[in-house]
């Protein structure tokens, strides 16, 4: 599995172990380390690629020997997401300012190609959904700005909808918002029906109150109706069956707003709240293991289905080792980076990965939480990069063998979880200094080819004010 992490300078969390133990992929051993870096993706062949706002790059397959992309030098690569009939097929978006955008392929060899036509709009997100014998897409878009009461202009939304891989498009026109409008799912039991929300700033004064609204069209997106209310969206996911869940992020500069969790065993029904003891950031149905996934501010785990209650699989706060890669030393390539935020002071110093650090400003000392570092306190700083002891002698392990993941888009800040094929996420850092979690899904190679029977409406989790418009 990987978790795509924003805040920091960026990079990812990864685990061979189905979640037991994690490592860190910095952004620095992957690119220049100016660059920003936006979605994620694991293949169904394990290559694991990562878009940004000039380009994209691919790895070896372990996280290592990281080449770009060349033909899309300079292009803004916004999301991705893998086809639901065939896992060794992913799909790009590009959303370049002044350019004609749209989708690009890759085959199972590795080739990217372009695909259908293109369009002169920023693109946000994009669905693939089976349909008939064949696959329906969803592009959230952006065309130009519309004026408003005032002359303010705002963006100007619209949904994309082609069942001819993507020849010919329908579009709907949703127009302005007084938010950012999002596709969030669209329902695997009626892929005519798609869920977006709009999600509002929230108060910089107190009391900071806000609310995002969840609306459903049941006409591919050319009419809507709202369906509930929530102080922050944190995500939706769908069962194959057609149950439902939606998170409720709560108020990052308000905690005493309402947060939890949402159930309706169909979208044609109320939603009604099973949890309120915890924020939800993000949202995942895993149908191969028939597992919700969500995440909390500093943690990812999968929910209870019946109980809804969380379990931590990942807390960032207690990562132990970095990613090996032959002859790399990961913890100096990592330095300059991790120490600007991840190991330093206010952000998560007490991470027993930040014991390769040791200076005022750059780990145990960073924290204002006591921290042992059993492997610095004995004499020896080791980071653990061959798999050996380190990093708080926590002993390293073999690299994962693939799967299939997407990350998140348009953002500064933040955690996105990776679970899978056909999901994408992003998120922000809060006010705390905590870091918002976004969840898709991922599976190892090694599975059976029924596991690859991935949610095919893609999750998406947008932070307000983190979307780009004209």
């Amino acid at each position: 599995m990987a978790v795509r992490y924003i805040n920091g300078g960026q990079g990812a969390f990864v685990t061979t172990d189905g979640g037991t133990t994690w490592k860190l992929l910095c952004n620095s051993s992957v690119f220049d380390p100016t660059t920003r870096g936006g979605p994620l993706v694991v293949t169904g062949d394990g290559t694991t690629i990562i878009g940004a706002f000039n380009g994209m790059w691919h790895d070896d397959g372990h996280d290592c020997g990281w080449t770009e992309d060349v033909q899309y030098d300079g292009e803004w690569i916004s999301n991705f997401a893998v086809d639901p009939l065939d896992p060794t097929i992913t799909y790009a978006l590009t959303s370049s300012g002044g350019k004609q955008n749209g989708i690009l392929r890759r085959d199972a060899s590795g080739k990217w190609t372009d695909f259908g036509t293109k369009a002169a709009l920023l693109l946000d997100e994009v669905r693939v959904v089976p349909h008939g014998t064949g696959r329906r897409f969803y592009v959230g878009a952006v065309n130009g700005t519309v004026a408003v009461d005032g002359g303010t202009s705002l963006a100007n939304y619209v949904i994309r909808v082609s069942d001819d891989d993507g020849a010919t498009w329908t579009e709907h026109a949703y127009g302005a918002t007084d938010g950012t409008l999002a596709i969030q799912a669209v329902d695997p039991s009626n892929p005519d029906r798609i869920v977006v929300s709009i999600e509002r700033p929230e108060d910089a004064a107190p009391p900071a109150v806000t609310t995002d609204t969840v609306r459903v069209s049941d006409d591919q997106g050319a009419t809507f109706k709202d369906y509930l209310t929530v102080t922050e969206i944190g995500g939706v996911a769908f069962a194959p069956d057609g149950r439902v869940w939606i998170g409720d992020a709560g108020g990052s500069l308000n905690p005493d707003q309402p947060e939890g969790l949402y159930f309706a065993s169909s979208i044609d029904k109320a939603a009604k709240k099973v949890a309120s003891d915890y924020p939800v950031q993000c949202l995942a149905y895993q149908p191969a293991t028939s597992t919700l996934l969500a995440c909390q501010r500093w943690s990812v785990g999968p929910i209870d289905a019946t109980k809804s209650t969380f379990t931590t699989s990942l807390d960032v706060r207690t990562v132990a080792n970095f990613v090996e890669c032959a002859g790399v030393d990961m913890a100096a390539t990592c330095e300059d980076q991790v120490c600007s935020a991840y190991c330093g002071f206010g952000h998560f110093a007490q991470a027993p990965i930040c014991c390769a650090y040791d200076t005022p400003t750059c780990g145990p000392v960073a924290s204002p939480i006591p921290t042992s570092c059993p492997v610095r306190d004995a004499g020896v700083v080791d980071a653990g990069i061959d798999g050996s002891a380190g990093a708080g002698g926590a002993g390293g392990s073999e690299h994962r063998d693939g799967g299939t993941a997407v990350g998140g888009t348009h953002f500064d800040a933040g955690t996105s979880f990776g679970f899978g094929t056909g999901a994408t996420s992003a998120t922000k850092k809060n006010s705390d200094g905590s870091c918002a979690v976004a969840v898709v899904q991922t599976q190892s190679r090694g599975l059976a080819a029924e596991a690859l029977s991935i949610l095919a409406a893609s999750f998406a989790l947008r932070r307000r004010g983190r979307r780009r418009v004209p």
